[in-house]
């Protein structure tokens, strides 16, 4: 019984790296620019999370879209910044408000303007009449990290505007999904710790039936 306990709980431990992979500095759009029609405005939250409390207080970020021979910068606007606790992470809040001239795509840049030089990296904007708005979110980790590399990042599900935490409530968690189809190299990282879960319980079922077959 030890034995299969214990196998139980290792699997549990293997686990529990995949899900910790998707962590560190990251930031968040609460839309994305896709089903926008020319001269009309997009406007969205960015927020960068997971930051050092003195990383958020430099951070001045830039958005770049590009589109051909066209670059569009936009300066997001300051909205709230939290320096964090031991029980919530730093993070800043920014509103961005882009027009794009024409219809076409656009890539999707941001940089962070802190020390590091974090790049982060969405999916293309799609301006036109033709594309269908992408309702939710997104969340990218910075090009060339550890977690882009695993395949960490995507659709943000769940509330695009968490509560602020001067309220004195928990943000809630942020759920990373990829789309269906989709890889980049670290596919494995949503579905594991859901096996890890199985097999514990597989285990413990082992366990169960053992202690019920023993002659009492």
């Amino acid at each position: 019984m030890r034995r299969i306990a214990f196998a139980a709980v290792m699997v549990a431990v293997v686990a529990l790296p995949a899900a910790a992979a998707a962590k560190g500095p990251h930031a968040t759009v609460s839309s994305l620019p896709v089903g926008i029609e020319p001269g009309r405005p997009w406007t969205a939250t960015l927020t960068l999370v997971e930051y050092r409390a003195q990383e958020v207080a430099a951070a001045r970020p830039t958005v770049i879209l590009r589109s051909g021979e066209d670059r569009i910068t936009a300066a997001p606007r300051l909205s709230r910044r939290s320096p964090g606790s031991q029980y919530e992470p730093a993070e800043a809040r920014y509103r961005l408000r882009v027009v794009f001239p024409r219809a076409d795509r656009w890539s999707f840049t941001v940089l962070d303007g802190t020390g590091a030089g974090r790049r982060f990296r969405f999916p293309p904007a799609v301006v036109g009449a033709d594309s269908e708005r992408r309702p939710g979110g997104w969340i990218a980790f910075p090009h060339g990290s550890p977690e882009k590399a695993a395949g960490a990042g995507g659709p943000l599900i769940g509330a695009a505007d968490p509560t602020p935490v001067e309220q004195g409530r928990p943000l809630p968690p942020e759920v990373i999904m990829r789309p269906a189809g989709e890889s980049e190299g670290g596919a494995g990282i949503p579905w594991m710790p859901a096996v890890g879960l199985t097999l514990v319980g597989v285990g413990g079922l082992a366990v169960l039936r053992r202690v019920r077959r023993r002659p009492s």
